[in-house]
């Protein structure tokens, strides 16, 4: 026992025989009696309370979380964008030219339906009538024979017993007019009429780019172009535009023909058409603006389309609202453009070497949009499009926003001549591997022919691209390919990552 301990124990014995012991009351405490009542009170009470919060809770979920969904997460409301292309009418094909009668006269009937020999033979007989007859015997002669041909057509037609089939003879009547100066004027009116309906759907496109001259004062350049109004999602106005204008633009406005200027926005664009697409957001416009907005009418054009009359609506010679006619004098021309081609029109049409705007034909629908593409080099006032049925899907797609997809060749089609005297495959022939692109990475080589991707056929180039505007960047694709060697070709297949297009 240490000394402390000891000093205690000393103390308590010394306090022990004084008497002065005191200890503590122990005292044993009871639980109380559980009162049942109470406890299902209080139980019943915390349960109703419970429900009681969870159904405020629900109703002011339900009520409040639309609200905060659609301010948190905003629904994009757009729609897809479609650009529906007319195909060709016969109004749009070149017209025949006028060939005139042989014979003299004010007016004739011609039988559009005999064959050529009948027509023949019965000429013959109207000369040997000729000769044995005067002018008045012959004007009879004439009549009473078209009279009873018409007889004789009559009963076949509703005899049923010669088992010959019902034909219909056209009658065409020419007559010979002198054209006056008012059917000029008048021609002019509605051709003025057709530019003044497209203007409702072209607007004036400035890019706005601030500089600094050789004092350092900063200044502003104001560029501007025409762009063509194509669709509304919903959310946005649509306008299609060159982008040259608008690569370094820090602003861009949108002018529209009732003189109101928008800000907007360049959503997306297409460096092989050097192309792009400007989004106005619809909220902002005014009504009377939307009111006067006519969205574009697009038509095709036939291959063989040289001669069709058209009118360049826009900015043909540099001053916007400016109109010229003329005809299309080629469509042959297509320019070969990254995993993509284009039919180019070339008009008669001497404009600006600025120029801007669409080409309209004389059935108000757009079928070019005025490029600078410069082929020959020694006409470059001369007007010229893309032909709008070759660059309408490349627009849809930019128009919703997605980005193009590359593999990255130049290529042609496959020739019925190449395939019979050479045996090259049909399908899209490789005439040029882009530098760096997935067609050289993968080892795509000039002169292979592409016959699959995917799991669609190839036969043609135009297929080719529309099977490549069905994928997006980073899609991995499986490209089948026919590769010359000594004898034959040699089927190989690749696994390509495409790229977007840039």
């Amino acid at each position: 026992m240490d000394e402390k301990e000891q000093i205690v124990a000393d103390e308590n014995k010394v306090s022990g025989e004084s008497g002065d012991n005191y200890e503590f009351i122990t005292e044993t405490i009871k639980k109380p009696p559980v009162n049942k009542r109470k406890l299902f009170r209080k139980i019943f009470l915390t349960i109703f309370l419970g429900a009681l919060f969870g159904l405020v809770a629900s109703v002011v979920f339900v009520m409040c979380f639309p609200k905060l969904q659609a301010y948190l997460y905003p629904e994009d409301g757009t729609r897809p964008v479609m650009l529906p292309v007319d195909e060709v009418t016969a109004e749009e094909t070149p017209v025949e030219p006028f060939v005139p009668p042989e014979s003299d006269g004010a007016s004739e009937t011609v039988d559009q339906d005999k064959e050529p020999e009948e027509d023949k033979n019965s000429e013959d007989n109207k000369n040997t009538e000729e000769e044995n007859a005067d002018q008045e015997s012959e004007a009879v002669d004439e009549n009473s024979g078209q009279t009873e041909a018409k007889e004789e057509e009559a009963t076949d037609e509703t005899n049923p017993e010669k088992g010959q089939d019902v034909v219909v003879n056209n009658i065409v009547e020419t007559i010979e007019k002198d054209l006056e100066l008012d059917d000029y004027r008048e021609l002019l009116r509605k051709i003025s009429a057709i530019a003044e309906t497209t203007q409702k759907s072209l607007v004036t496109v400035a890019g706005i780019s601030s500089n600094t001259d050789w004092f350092n004062n900063s200044y502003e350049n104001n560029n501007s172009t025409t762009g063509l109004i194509i669709a509304d999602n919903g959310k946005e106005l649509l306008i299609i535009s060159p982008s040259d204008i608008l690569h370094n633009a820090r602003n861009v406005r949108v002018t529209f023909s009732d003189g109101q200027t928008y800000a907007a926005r360049v959503k997306n664009s297409d460096i092989n058409t050097d192309l792009c697409i400007v989004s106005i957001d619809i909220e902002r416009l005014d009504e009377k603006t939307i009111e006067q907005i006519e969205m574009a009418q697009f038509g095709s054009i036939a291959t063989s389309a040289v001669g069709v009359p058209v009118v360049a609506v826009g900015a043909p010679y540099g001053a916007a609202g400016s109109v010229g006619m003329g005809q299309i004098t080629s469509n042959s021309v297509v320019l070969d453009k990254e995993d993509s081609n284009v039919r180019i029109l070339s008009t008669d049409i001497y404009a600006s070497t600025a120029a801007s705007g669409v080409l309209v034909n004389y059935n108000g629908r757009i079928v070019g949009i005025i490029c600078h593409e410069d082929m020959s080099g020694n006409m470059p006032n001369l007007l010229r499009a893309y032909s709008v049925s070759d660059i309408s899907e490349t627009i849809e797609k930019i128009s919703n926003g997605q980005a193009l997809a590359t593999l990255g060749i130049i290529g042609t089609d496959v020739t019925e001549e190449a395939n019979e005297d050479r045996g090259v495959p049909f399908g899209a022939f490789v005439k040029e591997v882009v530098a760096d692109s997935p067609a050289m990475n993968v080892g795509i080589r000039i002169g292979d022919v592409i016959v699959k991707i995917g799991t669609i056929e190839i036969k043609s180039f135009d297929e080719y691209k529309q099977a490549i505007l069905r994928y997006n960047p980073q899609d991995v694709v499986t490209v089948t390919l026919q590769r010359p060697g000594r004898e034959q070709y040699t089927e190989l297949t690749y696994e390509v990552t495409l790229e977007e297009l840039r």
